[in-house]
């Protein structure tokens, strides 16, 4: 009997593909179906969407490794790096955005005392945030941080940048931290 009843689905499958519905049979609405979701996932792995493309979130922390002085302008170098989920954080300096998003970013600062650390967070060189180390004449350390978090195109690189004359960052106590919203 289950015999009989594979060969009736069998006939039933077959008629209904000669069945159509707007001029088309079941296959071919089928068929157009199956070409749309491949489109669309295409589509969103191109992007690297994340329920069609990598999947993989992006973050990253460093820190610096020596005590440097950075002149006004600079790029500031965190080349101790602890996690780089993505590749985005390039030679320890700026982070390239993989694909448009919000993003997170965090950095900390360290000076010595009689010493400043006058940094910004910038986007493709414009400044988006500022913090400000600044001992003043005393013979105490003085740490900053800020945290922003920035709406990016795929493509932006983000850096902290000097903005002192001379600042001065600590080793071991600066550190530059961003990840994926």
């Amino acid at each position: 009997m289950s015999g009989l009843f594979y060969i009736f689905v069998i006939l039933v499958a077959y008629q209904m593909d000669f069945q159509t519905v707007r001029g088309y049979t079941l296959m071919q609405h089928l068929s157009r179906q199956a070409s749309n979701l491949q489109y669309g996932l295409n589509l969103a792995n191109k992007y690297n969407h994340r329920y069609g493309g990598t999947g993989v979130k992006v973050a990253f922390s460093a820190r610096t490794s020596g005590n440097y002085y950075y002149s006004s302008g600079n790029i500031i170098k965190f080349s101790y790096v602890y996690t780089n989920q993505g590749l985005c954080l390039k030679n320890g300096q700026y982070f390239s955005a993989p694909h448009s998003g919000l993003f997170a970013f965090s950095w900390s600062l360290r000076t010595y005392s009689s010493h400043v650390a006058y940094t910004s967070i910038r986007v493709n060189g414009y400044i988006r945030q500022k913090s400000l180390c600044y001992t003043g004449t005393t013979s105490y350390a003085d740490s900053c941080s800020n945290t922003v978090v920035l709406s990016l195109n795929r493509g932006d690189n983000v850096g902290i940048y000097s903005d002192a004359s001379k600042a001065y960052i600590a080793s071991y106590y600066s550190s530059f931290a961003g990840w994926e919203l």
